[in-house]
């Protein structure tokens, strides 16, 4: 079913920020960020930490600050808060890629995963194996976030990880080349992720959380450690040499500190690039909601789904209810109160249609000699103006047999013509005359002298007789 809005909601530490693209609309406005910072409270460092012990609170807040989101929308959560890994599987449906993938995420969570949301995205498909990534996330953790964001009057439909959002719009920037490997750090907020991609394609993604609780002048050593340690168990050997590129994506002022932590174990300089240079992460977020398709993550647990289609199952039984006892109503009222009108109607209509009828024959009866007697009158398309406009468009190499006027109707002619092509111009110089509405040619047939024809001109109001 078609969606008149689409909104993305990305979900920082300490603050919201969205995206609304309204659709359908000829002069569709571009989507515009907003952005509205949380309080978790006193000695809380994260929106989720904050809605353990102050719900109410900052159910409240959200409900000021967000106002009314059109639905359906899609929440970003920082993929600190996500279980992420890249595997290679073997190629399959999207049934089959399922079950794999709860195999697979069964081995490296350490909760079960019947409490758990878990989801994939398909990243590249080669030679029957395709590369995936794997999430999860606990059920009670993204349900805790979602019964706050409903209670405040939002409607979250698909759950999606930031660090996916950043890739889409580095993607669509042109940052991702399709050779080589590169590193991305980026720097958002409290979050650190890192993503190393070969060919274009990522092969590795991690989110290092608790950054705050770091020491500051360590965090730069943390994250060139975290580094160095996501690629000593990756292969970024490929075919001639294509040294790994290292981009450090932050906000503000370039983080000289970091860029010199790398410049130690890299043989290459890390190049710092601004955040601000890049759409908002709300709207990365969006672009992926409106392509959303099989294959793309989503950790909305099942239960959102069924609850969702119970809620529109009971909304068309109820509008169902209502339309038919509405129609029937109508029936009833149509069926024992309109009989009387109708039967006082239909006889006053046929005494009129009585007194009207031999006058509108009579009318009728003059209206139709008047036209014939018109046409008869008119010499415009007379049978010599037929004639003299035949005579002036014949070309040579065209004999004409016969001329049957069929006054105001049509007119025929036979003959021979030396080839089919001078019939052809002929043909087609005889539609460009105002003396005919069309010019057929219904058929040729080559004798020895050529082609004989049959041309028949049809006269404004006329046709075959």
């Amino acid at each position: 079913m078609a969606v008149k809005a689409l909104t993305s909601l990305v979900v920082r530490a300490r603050s919201l920020e969205w995206n609304v693209l309204h659709k359908g609309s000829e002069k569709q406005a571009p989507p515009s960020a907003h952005q509205a910072e949380l309080d978790p409270g006193e000695n809380r460092k994260t929106l989720l930490e904050g809605l353990e012990t102050e719900q109410e609170r900052l159910v409240g807040e959200i409900r000021a600050k967000c106002g009314s989101l059109p639905a359906p929308i899609s929440i970003g959560i920082p993929a600190s808060w996500v279980l992420l890994r890249i595997a290679e599987l073997p190629a399959g449906s999207p049934d089959e890629l399922k079950s794999m993938v709860e195999l697979q995420v069964d081995k490296f969570s350490p909760f079960p995963v019947d409490e758990s949301a878990v989801s994939y995205e398909l990243l590249q498909e080669h030679e029957g194996h395709c590369r995936l990534l794997l999430s999860a996330i606990r059920t009670d953790v993204i349900n805790k976030l979602a019964d706050a964001l409903r209670a405040s009057g939002l409607q979250p439909k698909w759950v999606d990880v930031n660090v996916l959002g950043w890739w889409r719009l580095l993607k669509d920037a042109g940052a991702v080349k399709p050779t080589g490997s590169q590193i991305f750090v980026i720097l958002d907020d409290s979050a650190c992720d890192i993503i190393v991609a070969t060919a274009g394609i990522p092969v590795a993604l991690r989110s290092l959380s608790g950054m705050e609780d770091i020491p500051p002048d360590e965090v730069d050593e943390e994250i060139a450690r975290e580094t160095v340690y996501t690629l000593s168990s990756l292969d970024l050997e490929g075919p001639g040499p294509q040294p790994a590129e290292i981009g450090i994506w932050h906000r503000g002022e370039p983080p000289a500190g970091l860029i010199a932590r790398f410049a130690a174990p890299f043989s290459m300089i890390a190049t710092p690039h601004s955040l601000e240079s890049l759409p908002p992460l709300s709207e990365g977020l969006l672009r992926r909601a409106e392509s959303r398709a099989e294959g793309t993550l989503n950790l909305a647990p099942a239960a959102w789904e069924a609850a969702e289609n119970a809620r529109r199952n009971r909304r068309r039984i109820i509008a169902s209810t209502l339309l038919v006892a509405g129609l029937w109503l109508g029936g009833m009222a149509i069926l024992f109160g309109g009989i009387q009108i109708q039967k006082q109607r239909l006889t006053t209509l046929e005494k009129e249609l009585t007194a009207l009828k031999v006058p509108s024959e009579n009318v009728r009866a003059i209206r139709d000699r008047a036209e014939e007697l018109r046409k008869y009158m008119d010499r415009s398309r007379s049978g010599l103006e037929c004639l003299r406009e035949v005579s002036d468009r014949l070309p040579p190499g065209i004999e004409l047999a016969s001329f049957n006027y069929h006054k105001n109707k049509t007119l025929e002619m036979s003959g021979v013509a030396d080839t089919y092509a001078i019939l052809a111009d002929f043909k087609k110089d005889l539609e460009k005359s105002a003396l005919f509405t069309a010019t057929e040619l219904p058929r040729t047939r080559h004798v020895a002298r050529g082609e004989e024809f049959k041309i028949i001109c049809t006269l404004p109001g006329g046709g075959t007789p």
